[in-house]
């Protein structure tokens, strides 16, 4: 009768603290979705309260001109106080351009033009800054080949612009655009990337609050919440161009991994697919409207028609590669079997490399004894998750290099008896990891030095320790063997004049000469690509942000105050510290030093021209799978503070919240979505 009073009270404490945290939830998402809606009334409230006569969509006439830096005149001319001149002006001296004179607001510019090439455009304006004063500003309007129509944010009081046709990336086309109309557009307009921005920013920040205490027990959560909120405005909001590393191949091989057999598309699809001239970096949507734009523009242009319809199948990418391509394949494959539009398409090939990347890491976390901060922090900086909502198969090599870690560190510090599972995940994970990308693969050795303690047996011990010893040569065979026993003629091309077989002759004819070049390139770069802007902080062909100093001060601070001892039993059953031994520490420094090595001797084999004296190709996101480890092994000479977990955990998560969401609106919102 006792055990079941206490059994019911039990219960019903539980149950109390559920619909605790269910109206919890239920309040944050109550209040993030008012925010939202607030901000986006804010937002239009300068709009709305505009002049009738400024609101709305009106034409605006314009003349041909040829720019004169001359006209230029900034300051307070009618009082005899003109600012100096800009020398950057002197770029446009002469040139063809077009010039508008509104005298009043604008928040947009809508241009329509007639084009046979990209238009690329830089538009100078004349405003009059919050003192009355004029003052100039230049933006850029570049535009894809397929649009003839684009919205450019300009919100200033303008005086005078000019509007200036640039030379394009493009030269296989003329480069003719003629502007046939401009419109200034002062109308309100509900964003829904900025609400959803601002929703997801609040929603995430709200449920790390509420749920404060099962993320500190359990960080994993915390990470499932930021990586979800985070990466589903991210794929979302992002431009349908190729703004990532690479992306365009990606696509191309993720596409082209067909299992539905013949399908239909036709010269757009294959071309905006193959990365030719309807789809080059830099030519993307910088506004709300603009997006939309191309959004039914790529949809409108990629659906076959009876007039051009071509029946195509194309299997393969590059051999060993196409395993890291396969859940964006299976996505884009029901997508061609249902016949989504392309548009959306290239949205759920984003969004289901996101919520792959999310859902390992969060495996990987739930299985570290310790470090679990440390390796939330890092898999949530903007560049991982930049490229998670990319189509991009770094995703796979930094997820399952995590896990494969994460299981790989459990093992070396637990009391527990292996099981097959734990091991299969583990080599599974480095083995998938590396698939792509194999000069990680050396990272797997760590598997050799794993403790006695967890084995059933000697017998067990030796076939699991060969069993790691295999999967590494296996792996290493698929690069390390052709490359010495058939180089090729020529490496990437787009290093110029590059070639294997002559790279590897300059190597091993003065092999001296290249230690040196590699050991002091390796050091010149050690700061960025570790743990600065290049590995942490850059979204490619989006620029790079502004919070370098910050990522860095946060994860060391975790890296020496974040965790606990780790505790195991000994030989006499009693629980006792385990810290990190000074060889493994060593071992792991060692692998991590290897494996820089291998990253930058295949950049030079492959991508730097034959014989010079500089090692190009190499990018600070090649580092991103190696900081965990280094940082994991700091981490045991940790500050021991005493702190509140519960309190510390969630100002941790907050500041990973602030970190990735901030660089969103800087890099991705302001930048393309407003």
């Amino acid at each position: 009768m006792g055990n079941g009073m206490k059994e019911r009270k039990l219960d019903s404490l539980k149950n109390r603290g559920m619909k605790k945290y269910m109206a919890g939830i239920a309040i944050v998402i109550a209040v993030s979705l008012i925010l939202a809606f607030a901000v986006e009334l804010f937002s239009n409230m300068k709009l709305l309260t505009l002049d009738s006569k400024q609101k709305g969509v009106r034409e605006v006439s314009f003349s041909e001109t040829v720019f004169d830096t001359a006209d230029v005149v900034e300051g307070n001319p009618e009082n005899g106080l003109e600012y100096r001149p800009h020398s950057e002006y002197e770029q446009y001296q002469g040139k063809h351009c077009y010039y508008i004179e509104p005298d009043s607001y604008v928040n947009k510019l809508v241009l329509d033009y007639e084009n046979v090439s990209a238009a690329y455009f830089d538009i100078l304006v004349l405003y009059e800054n919050r003192f009355g004063y004029l003052e100039s500003w230049t933006t850029k309007d570049d535009n894809p080949m397929y649009i003839s129509h684009s919205t450019v944010r300009i919100d200033k009081n303008v005086k005078g612009m000019w509007i200036i046709p640039m030379d394009n990336n493009t030269p296989q086309y003329d480069n003719d655009v003629t502007l046939m109309g401009v419109s200034i557009r002062n109308a309100a307009v509900f964003n829904h990337f900025r609400f959803l921005f601002v929703f997801f920013m609040a929603l995430a920040a709200g449920l790390i609050i509420v749920l404060r205490n099962l993320i500190a027990k359990q960080v994993e959560y915390g990470f499932l919440i930021v990586g979800l909120c985070s990466g589903i405005i991210f794929t979302l909001a992002m431009p349908l161009s190729r703004v990532g590393w690479d992306e365009e191949t990606h696509l191309r091989s993720v596409y082209w991994l067909d299992i539905t057999g013949s399908y239909e598309y036709n010269c757009f699809l294959h071309n905006y697919i193959d990365g030719g001239a309807e789809n080059l970096p830099f030519e993307y949507s910088t506004t709300y409207e603009e997006y939309l734009h191309v959004f039914d523009k790529v949809n409108e242009l990629s659906t076959p028609s009876e007039s051009d319809p071509a029946t195509s199948h194309h299997w393969g990418t590059s051999g060993f590669a196409t395993f890291s391509y396969f859940f964006m394949a299976i996505t884009c494959n029901i997508c061609k079997l249902f016949g989504v539009p392309f548009a959306y398409t290239y949205i759920l090939l984003r969004m289901t490399n996101m919520l792959m990347y999310v859902i390992v890491v969060f495996f990987a976390v739930r299985k570290l004894p310790k470090g679990k901060l440390i390796m939330s922090a890092i898999a949530l900086m903007p560049t991982p998750m930049y490229l998670a909502s990319t189509i991009s198969y770094d995703t796979v090599v930094t997820g399952f290099l995590f896990l494969g870690m994460a299981y790989l560190f459990y093992l070396m510090f637990t009391d527990k008896k292996i099981t097959w599972w734990e091991y299969l995940v583990f080599i599974g994970g480095m083995a998938y990891g590396s698939s792509r990308k194999s000069i990680y693969i050396p990272l797997i050795l760590l598997g050799v030095f794993l403790p006695h303690r967890i084995f059933k047996d000697k017998k067990q011990e030796r076939i699991m320790k060969a069993g790691v010893v295999v999967v590494l040569l296996a792996i290493l065979s698929t690069f390390v063997l052709p490359a010495i026993f058939s180089p090729s003629a020529e490496g990437d091309l787009r290093g110029g004049t590059t070639s294997h077989a002559g790279q590897m002759s300059a190597v091993f004819s003065n092999p001296v000469g290249y230690a040196a070049l590699l050991l002091s390139t390796m050091w010149q770069h050690l700061w960025d690509f570790g743990i600065g802007t290049p590995a942490l902080d850059f979204m490619a062909y989006l620029g790079a942000g502004s919070l370098t100093y910050v990522i860095v001060i946060y994860l060391v601070t975790i890296t020496i105050t974040s965790e606990n001892t780790v505790y195991v039993k000994n030989s006499k059953n009693r629980w006792v510290a385990e810290g990190m031994p000074l060889w493994l520490k060593a071992m792991i420094y060692f692998l991590v030093f290897g494996v820089m090595c291998l990253i930058w001797t295949s950049m030079y084999i492959s991508y730097t021209e034959v014989g010079k004296t500089a090692m190009a190709g190499v990018q600070g996101r090649y580092y991103i799978p190696l900081l965990f480890p280094v940082l994991f092994t700091l981490s045991f000479n940790k500050v021991n503070t005493n702190r509140d977990k519960v309190c510390y955990n969630m100002v941790c998560m907050l500041i990973s919240t602030f970190i990735i969401f901030y660089s969103i609106w800087e890099i991705l919102i302001r930048q393309c979505s407003l």
